[in-house]
C-alpha cells in the first residue's frame, strides 16, 4: 500500500513538472514586425532576411511605370531612317533594383513588321530615370512604331550595401550637368559641350544623350550618345555633335545613371 501511494505521489509530481515545462514562451516583436522568442534570437538555418537586405527580401515585387515620348520618323545624318523614344521609367520598389525589358514593333507602309527590344539600365529603388532608345534602318522605312513593357521575375535584384547599410547606388537626383551649344555656319553640325557631376558617394557609369525639338516636339534623338565613368563626387566632361537637319529650335541633355 505504501509503495502504491509513493508511486502515485511521484507520478503527480512528474505531471506538474511537465506542465511547468510546457508553459507558453512570451512573444516580443521581432525585427520584421513578427515575433521571436523571449531571448530575442531566432534560428532559421542561417538564412535570415536581415542577412540579405535588412529584413526586406520578402517585400512584394512591384512593376515599373513606363511612359514614352516618340520622335518623328526621319532620316538621320547617315541617311538611315531612325525611330527614337525618350522614356521615363519609375521603379516603385523600396527594396529592389529594377531593370525592365521593352519590346518594339515597327511597321512600314506595306504592313510588314520588324521587331527589336532593349533593356533599361538598372534603376535604383524609388528612382525615376529618363533614357533614350534609337533604332535606325538603311533599307527599310518604318511608318509607325509601338512598344510594350515585358515584366520578368529576373528584373529584380537586391542592391549591394556598404558597411553602414546604405545602398551602393547612384540616383538620377545625384547627377548635375551643364551644357553649352556652339553653332557653326560652315558645317552641317552643331556642337554641344559640358560636364556631368556625380554627387553620390559611389562611382557610376552615366549615359549622356542629346534630344532636339521643333515646336516642342522631338524631331531627333539620333545624336551621339556617350557613356562616362564618373568617380564618386567627381565630374566628367563631354562633347557631342548634332546634325542640323531636320531643323530644330530647342534641345535638352539627358544624363542617365547606368548602374
Amino acid at each position: 500500500m505504501k509503495h502504491r501511494l509513493a508511486a502515485l505521489f511521484l507520478a503527480a509530481a512528474l505531471f506538474c513538472t511537465l506542465l511547468a515545462g510546457c508553459a507558453p514562451t512570451p512573444n516580443v516583436p521581432g525585427p520584421n514586425g513578427g515575433s521571436s522568442s523571449s531571448s530575442g534570437s531566432t534560428n532559421n538555418g542561417g538564412n535570415s532576411e536581415s542577412e540579405d537586405s535588412n529584413g526586406e527580401t520578402n517585400a512584394p515585387k512591384l512593376q515599373a511605370t513606363v511612359t514614352a515620348e516618340r520622335c518623328t520618323i526621319n532620316r538621320d545624318a547617315d541617311g538611315n531612317y531612325a525611330v527614337g523614344y525618350v522614356f521615363r521609367v519609375t521603379n516603385p520598389n523600396t527594396t529592389y533594383n529594377l531593370k525592365t525589358k521593352l519590346s518594339f514593333t515597327f511597321t512600314n507602309a506595306a504592313g510588314a513588321t520588324r521587331t527589336d527590344f532593349t533593356y533599361t539600365p538598372t534603376i535604383a529603388p524609388g528612382d525615376t530615370i529618363r533614357f533614350v532608345y534609337i533604332k535606325s534602318y538603311s533599307d527599310w522605312i518604318p511608318a509607325s512604331a509601338s512598344f510594350v513593357y515585358v515584366p520578368s521575375p529576373a528584373d529584380y535584384t537586391v542592391p549591394e550595401k556598404d558597411q553602414n547599410g546604405t545602398m551602393k547606388v547612384t540616383r538620377s537626383s545625384d547627377l548635375v550637368w551643364k551644357v553649352k551649344e556652339s553653332k557653326n555656319a560652315s558645317t552641317d553640325f552643331n556642337g554641344y559641350s559640358g560636364e556631368v557631376l556625380n554627387t553620390s558617394n559611389y562611382a557610376s557609369m552615366v549615359k549622356v544623350s542629346l534630344v532636339v525639338r521643333k515646336n516642342n516636339q522631338i524631331v531627333s534623338v539620333n545624336a551621339a550618345t556617350l557613356t562616362l565613368s564618373i568617380p564618386a563626387n567627381s565630374s566628367k566632361s563631354f562633347n557631342i555633335r548634332q546634325y542640323k537637319y531636320p531643323s530644330y529650335d530647342s534641345y535638352e541633355l539627358i544624363a542617365t545613371p547606368w548602374n
